[in-house]
């Protein structure tokens, strides 16, 4: 009997040691998550679409560069989940998707950034676009990111009100409370197919980020705003494959805590969303929202190529890369044309009012005259583009066409349609009679402001204060082997529609008439040449004489010779700068019609050659 027994535990011994030894060589079993999501408050926010918010000046980068940095905030129509981070032009931590602010008073405006989760559903509640429905992608600074189809992103405007329906506060894992949830509708969180594996969270991830390179984020909130991914050190993109990055990955950043703000804490873990692009500013880089966070070391990364938002989210991405000449038929494709990097240009939303005129008294001119000086602002009914620069009765600086300002910012010359509206970018109006009627950008006079052009029925519809949209891209347009030759203020279509050629290592431009740079005047020397122009002064009878401005017409292209307008307007004896004039004469000393620079090079790359043709007006098909 005892020989029985000894027998029967022996077995059973063997049995359970085989059993623990047949587990020991097996992966550990993956348990799904649940969560407290039924217990869950959902409530309305608010928020509107942001202005875009492009650098007031020149950016000086980690090397020590200028750099005009453009991307945050707005209306980017083309920066989408799904695309690659690196490769935009100009850009700087740009942004994708669409912006949005908080709005009302300062106890309220905050719930729009704080309550809002990625996941959650927004709605259109103004606008054309009115009813249409997006999705929360991110958070970067004080700015929610959404998702819009593209039909729904051609009817929206800045300034457009959006409700959401906020849901993901208080969101936690079932078994995980030392693990944090933020800015993460429950939702989604069920979507990302985080297992538990012993003992831990596994969440998919593209990539794992070493806290070496985690850079500007810490202190900050832990509902909002974001980190940083540096990428001022060219050498860290490579060794850890950040050019890989597209909007709406999934990153692990190590030793990084999220829990009740933002720090260092050896262990500590935090999962976030890719919500912008990098930058070349120290300190600064790929910006990451944070969706997950722990100090006990409750999160690992699982390493998945496809761990996207946009995937988790049902958003369609599509599969495009970064890259020039796409369309084979393009200008570049024609013999002694070029090739441009238009396709990495970041097209977004600048809007503005239309101006009311100045009401002014007499002036005096440089010749001791007195004249009511006319012409600057507002609608003009006489004088449209392609009209002669001289001539107008009482007229100074004359206009053509419609004045608009930007409202984003205090001044005008600060506001992102002085900075990244381009000549030749499609202009709409988005108020009033008029609305939904198409027209041009065409140019910017400091004095007065932005400039745009609308067919005459269109016109007679407008009112003052009716407010203009303009899709502006341009910013950062370089033309491939004249990468040393500035292009400013120019649409790429507009670019490709001059009609340059390459011939021996120059370009050559036909301009309408040629100026000497001695006899440019007011604007000369000053920087940040994206939002001024400068005259050509016509306050020496004799001179214009001589050089036949009074044949010169509002569009015309004009070659500035000895001048270099690069980052700031001025002379470099053999350069050659092509402007396009914006507005007409001027009997005030120093005055004169007004050129905003579009082309302009150093001694041996630009030629240019005389063609009466040589108008915007001509160019845009408007004549």
């Amino acid at each position: 009997m005892k020989k029985g027994v000894a027998f029967l535990v022996a077995f059973i011994f063997v049995l359970v040691a085989s059993s623990a030894m047949a587990k020991a060589g097996q992966p550990a079993k993956a348990e799904s998550i649940s969560t407290n999501k039924e217990k869950l408050l959902t409530l309305a926010v608010q928020g509107r679409v942001a202005a875009a918010q492009p650098a007031r000046s020149y950016t000086t980068t980690w090397d020590g560069k200028p750099k005009m940095a453009i991307g945050i905030g707005g209306i980017n129509y083309n920066l989408k989940i799904g695309d690659k981070v690196f490769g935009w032009a100009n850009g700087d931590r740009a942004t994708v998707g669409v912006s949005a602010e908080g709005i009302g008073e300062d106890r309220f405006s905050p719930s729009w950034t704080v309550y809002t989760s990625v996941g959650n559903e927004a709605k259109v509640t103004s606008g054309a676009a009115r009813g249409a429905k997006g999705i929360v992608v991110g958070k970067f600074g004080s700015y929610v990111l959404l998702h819009f189809e593209d039909s729904v992103l051609e009817k929206l405007a800045i300034g457009d009100t959006l409700q959401a329906k906020a849901c993901g506060i208080g969101l936690e894992i079932e078994g995980f409370k030392d693990v944090f949830v933020h800015s993460l509708s429950p939702e989604l969180l069920e979507k990302l197919g985080i297992k538990v594996v012993e003992g831990r969270l596994e969440v998919p991830v593209v990539k794992e980020i070493p806290a070496e390179i985690v850079g500007q984020g810490a202190g900050g909130s832990s509902l909002s705003g974001n980190w940083h991914i540096q990428t001022c050190y060219p050498p860290d993109i490579e060794k850890y494959g950040l050019a890989e990055l597209r909007f709406g990955d999934l990153v692990l950043l190590k030793d990084i805590q999220t829990d009740y703000g933002r720090g260092y804490y050896k262990g500590g873990a935090t999962v976030g969303i890719v919500c912008s692009g990098p930058s070349d500013v120290s300190g600064l880089g790929i910006g990451v929202t944070a969706i997950l966070s722990t100090r006990s070391g409750k999160l690992v990364g699982r390493v998945d190529a496809g761990a996207n938002v946009g995937k988790y989210l049902g958003i369609k991405i599509k599969k495009k890369e970064m890259g020039r000449n796409s369309n084979p038929k393009s200008a570049a494709s024609r013999p002694g044309a070029f090739k441009t990097n238009k396709d990495d240009l970041i097209v977004t939303a600048v809007d503005g009012v239309v101006q009311p005129p100045y009401g002014r008294d007499y002036s005096v001119t440089y010749d001791d005259r007195s004249i009511v000086d006319i012409g600057m602002a507002s609608i003009n009914y006489s004088v449209t583009l392609g009209d002669p620069a001289y001539g107008w009765a009482s007229a100074d600086h004359v206009e053509p066409d419609v004045t608009i300002q930007g409202r984003d910012r205090p001044s005008p010359g600060d506001c992102a349609l002085a900075i990244l509206a381009c000549i030749g970018n499609e202009a709409t109006v988005i108020s009033g009679e008029a609305r939904g009627a198409k027209g041009f950008y065409i140019g910017r006079h400091a004095g007065s402001d932005d400039l745009v052009w609308f067919p005459k029925d269109a016109v007679e519809k407008l009112a003052l204060n009716d407010r203009i949209q303009v899709k502006a891209r341009g910013v950062g347009l370089k033309i491939e082997g004249f990468e040393d030759v500035r292009v400013n203020k120019l649409a790429p279509e507009l670019l490709e529609k001059i009609g340059i050629t390459v011939e021996g290592g120059e370009l050559i431009v036909p301009v309408a008439m040629e100026v000497p740079g001695y006899i440019m005047g007011s604007g000369i020397g000053f920087s940040f040449i994206e939002t001024i122009d400068y005259d050509i002064q016509t306050t020496c009878p004799e001179t214009v004489e001589e050089l036949g401005l009074k044949k010169l017409r509002l569009g015309d292209l004009v070659a500035i010779r000895d001048h270099y307008d690069f980052y700031s307007l001025g002379r470099y004896k053999g350069a050659v700068t092509i402007g396009v004039c914006i507005h007409g004469f001027s009997d005030s000393a120093g005055h004169g019609p007004g050129l905003n620079p579009i082309l302009s090079a150093m001694p041996g790359r630009i030629k240019t050659k005389i063609d009466s043709k040589a108008n915007i007006a001509f160019y845009l098909g408007l004549r």
